[in-house]
């Protein structure tokens, strides 16, 4: 059974959207673009074929060192976001401080009080946090890189008391894709995870 969630970039072949939708898969988290500049050439036709196939999508942001608020602006400004969007910010470069991820939290809601924030984050934010609490990521969600076979990855538990989603593998094989992909479990039920992924309003995490 492959997992419920894939995420995708410019770097991954075009999927048959159809073939991705049956192999069982429910939910797409595309790169939309990357520090102030940058958006994925792929994005929009993505998109339209994801969702015209019935997968529910998302997006992400691929955090650079700089400008948090510029950053923030060039990612509601590609993805154009409808009220109550979920949006993603990669926290993977080194060179960006959990100061200035907590800034990019503020700067995004400070922009659109409405959206939906997810951080996604390994070994870096681990470091970064440890055990102690922020108290602008414990508003979010929490999206966790371990690539593992293990039965749980581990998170900072003292920003988040669980994880929603889990990047366990970057070898997904998924019908319809013609090379690996990485994989993403989700923490809960089908029925939360359409409400995760879907505009409106936060539903409480089901384990």
């Amino acid at each position: 059974m492959v997992s419920p969630v894939i995420d995708l970039s410019h770097h991954n072949p075009d999927p048959d959207w159809a073939a991705v939708k049956e192999a069982g898969v429910v939910g797409v988290i595309h790169k939309a673009t990357e520090g102030t500049t940058f958006r994925d050439p792929e994005l929009y036709g993505r998109a339209v074929g994801a969702t015209s196939a019935g997968l529910l999508w998302g997006t992400y942001h691929f955090m650079r060192p700089g400008n948090m608020r510029a950053q923030m602006e060039h990612y509601i400004g590609v993805v154009d976001p409808v009220l109550g969007e979920r949006m993603a910010l990669d926290h993977e470069d080194p060179r960006v401080s959990l100061a200035s991820l907590e800034l990019a939290v503020a700067s995004l809601w400070n922009l659109r009080p409405d959206l939906k924030v997810t951080i996604y984050g390994g070994n870096l934010l681990k470091v970064q946090l440890a055990d102690r609490r922020s108290e602008t990521l414990a508003e979010t969600s929490l999206w966790i890189a371990q690539h593992t076979r293990a039965v749980r990855p581990s998170w900072p538990r003292g920003t988040w008391p669980s994880w929603s989603l889990w990047q366990w593998t970057d070898s997904e094989i998924v019908p319809g894709i013609p090379a690996p992909v990485d994989g993403d479990r989700w923490n809960g039920t089908s029925q939360a995870l359409e409400a995760w992924l879907s505009p409106g309003l936060d539903t409480p995490l089901v384990a």
